[in-house]
Order: structure tokens, then sequence, then C-alpha cells
């Protein structure tokens, strides 16, 4: 009432929409819903006493499995029902804008940050392009594209876990899509199927991830908060994701995928022990790549200081959303930022080390109900 007062002062017109909180708070529950309706068919070998002691500390079977909760302290990670309940607040109304990809590429350019370049847009069947002249025709458009860029990803323009994502690439003159042959007729089928789709361009990564497993692009995700009171945005994580034989095209490590994930040490620049799911009830602990034999414990990480620096300051640009989960790829020539996650899963951070054991991170969640304060010593 006090701000309206203020407004009409100056002849501003009243806002008539709603805080929007209650929104907000539907939204959370309807994730709580969602992670028991998960739970329900949930298959982690835990009997039926084990779930109930999960479900008590606040966590799934499954994060109790990752995190190996039997032998570690509960309270020092942020619990599924906490990140279920609150994490949709943090950034609040801002969630969309991370959210949607296309959206972000924009932002990105905007502050000159690297990402890969949008080509095309899918909108109902239609193939549009971001650069004149604008051709029209989805063969058209698609063949043209092709043509610059013959090695393109496809992903939905709101979507995360690598939900949806293809790839498409043209080489010595026929198409493979998801490195299976493929005509253009086919392609064109599929696409007129699609909506809400954006295509960018391939982003080669660097020799080192290439020579671990080469069989995916091996991303880091860098967590990043935006302390407010110290007015800087920090890293409250960093790891690197591989993909695996198990993992497919991608290396998604979250929900038991197949890829493989280590802890980055942010001032050594160098690379920790792998973790994977060995079964349902075990997580195993890797010096090598399980595929290659390739080392990934101790290998540094050629650009990674310039890489760290450059989310920091992307963070510091967007202070209106404190949480956010930047996944980068290094590539020879620098890095660039795939794609920022407004609700990242912490699973393939807290598999590692759990998050609130960080006092400045606890204090950060706290603010916003994902994690109790510390008491004093």
């Amino acid at each position: 009432m006090k701000s309206e007062n203020e407004l009409a002062r100056f002849g501003v017109l009243p806002s008539k929409r709603h805080s929007g909180w209650l929104e907000i708070s539907l939204r959370c529950w309807i994730r709580v819903l969602r992670l028991f309706r998960f739970e329900l068919t949930s298959k982690t070998g835990l009997t039926w006493s084990q779930r109930w002691r999960a479900w008590r500390s606040g966590f799934m079977s499954q994060s109790w499995v990752v995190y190996e909760l039997d032998r570690n302290q509960p309270d020092q990670y942020v619990s599924d029902i906490r990140q279920a309940a609150h994490q949709y607040r943090i950034n609040g109304f801002f969630n969309p804008i991370i959210g949607n990809k296309l959206v972000l590429s924009q932002l990105l350019a905007a502050r000159g940050l690297p990402h890969p370049k949008v080509i095309t847009i899918v909108q109902n069947g239609k193939l549009i392009e971001q650069e004149k002249p604008f051709r029209q025709g989805l063969r058209k458009v698609l063949e043209h594209s092709l043509e610059r860029f013959p090695s393109q990803v496809f992903r939905p323009t709101w979507c995360g876990s690598g939900q949806g994502v293809f790839f498409l690439r043209r080489k010595e003159g026929s198409l493979e899509l998801n490195g299976r042959p493929v005509t253009l007729a086919e392609v064109c089928k599929l696409l007129s199927g699609l909506d809400r789709y954006l295509a960018t361009e391939f982003v080669e990564q660097a020799d080192y991830a290439r020579s671990i497993y080469p069989g995916t692009t091996n991303t880091l995700r860098i967590m990043t908060l935006w302390d407010a009171a110290r007015g800087e945005a920090f890293a409250a994580a960093v790891t690197h994701r591989f993909g695996t034989s198990k993992s497919g095209l991608l290396d998604s490590f979250h929900g038991g995928r197949g890829g493989i994930s280590s802890a980055v040490n942010p001032a050594t620049a160098t690379i920790g022990k792998a973790v994977a799911r060995a079964s349902s009830t075990r997580m195993e602990w890797l010096a090598r790549h399980p595929d290659t034999g390739e080392r990934i414990e101790g290998v540094e990480i050629p650009g990674f200081k310039a890489c760290l620096e450059g989310v920091l300051d992307a963070a510091g640009g967007f202070s209106y959303c404190p949480l956010i989960g930047w996944d980068v790829v290094l590539t020879e020539g620098g890095y660039s930022i795939i794609e920022a996650n407004s609700l990242p899963a912490f699973t393939v951070t807290q598999v590692h080390t759990p998050l609130l054991a960080d006092p400045r991170t606890r204090e950060v969640f706290s603010r916003w109900g994902m994690a109790p304060r510390a008491l004093p010593d």
C-alpha cells in the first residue's frame, strides 16, 4: 500500500496484478507432490524401514543411496523436501527467464558472453531463421542452415536433464541424427511435428575432455549463489560430468542416466575422482574413465580460471536470480555457456560434498528456507 501511495504522487497507475506469491507457493507444493509420486515408483533396493528413515530425514530413497547417508550426516545436505518446497522461491518470477533457453541466449549475447549461436527456432512445425534473408519453407530453411552450420543441436526452449535433445550433422553429403543415417525428408517430417524448439551450433570441446571420453560433450556444472550481504556471486560448487557408454550422447548424471561426475577443485583447477552408480544400492568411485581407461583424477583443466571468472561475472549480471546452475563447455579457445538452470539438481554436486558443509552456502540457503541456520558456537 505504501508503494502505491508513492506511485500515486507521481501520477503512476497502480498495478492490479497480485503479488503472485500464492502462485509460487502452489508451484512449490506441486514439486513436493511430484517428488513423492516419483518415490513411489523408484527402485533403489532399500527396505521399507530404510526408506522410512530416509523420509524422516527429508530425503527420497535415491538420494539416500547417492549421498551414502547411512554413513554420512544428513543435516549437512540440502534435503529433497527442502529443495522441492523452497527452491522455486529463490528466483521466483525470474525462473522462466533463466529456464527459457531462447531468452537466455539473447541475454548472454547482450552481455557479450560466449554461448552457442542460435540458428533457427521451431514453432508449430515451422523452422524460423534468426538472420536475414528470412527464407520460407521448412526444407529450404533447413538446407540453408546446414550449409552454414553442418553440426547442430536441437533442444526444447524449456526443458532440462537433456530431455528432448538431439544432434543433427551433415557429413560428406549425408545426414546423421544422433549418429544414425537419416534423409532430409525424414528430418523435415520430424521437425514438422515439433514446437518450441531451437537449434544451436555444436560446440567442440577441448582436447583434454575429448581424450577422456569422446562420445559426448563433457560439461562443467558451476553452481553460483548471489550473496546479497556481500554484493557478489560465488561458486558454491564445481563439478565435471563425463558421458559413458551407458549415457548415450549426453553426459547426464542426475537420475541415474549413466553419466559420471567428478568434483573440481577451483583453487587448483584439478579434477577429483569420478563417481558412478554401481548398482541400485551402491556408488562406485573411479580414478579412470570406465570405458576409455583415461585418467580423470588429478587432470588439470586448461583455461579453467578464465572460465570461472567469466561465469561469476555472468552470475553478477543475473543477481536477480540468486541460484543458477551453469553448464559450460571448455574449448580450445576458451569456453562456451551451453545453458543455465534456475532449478538445478543438487545430486551431481552433493554426491561429492554436502552443500551445507560450507558456512557461506548454508547462510545463503538459510535465507530461503533451504537450510536451518547454523547454531552459534
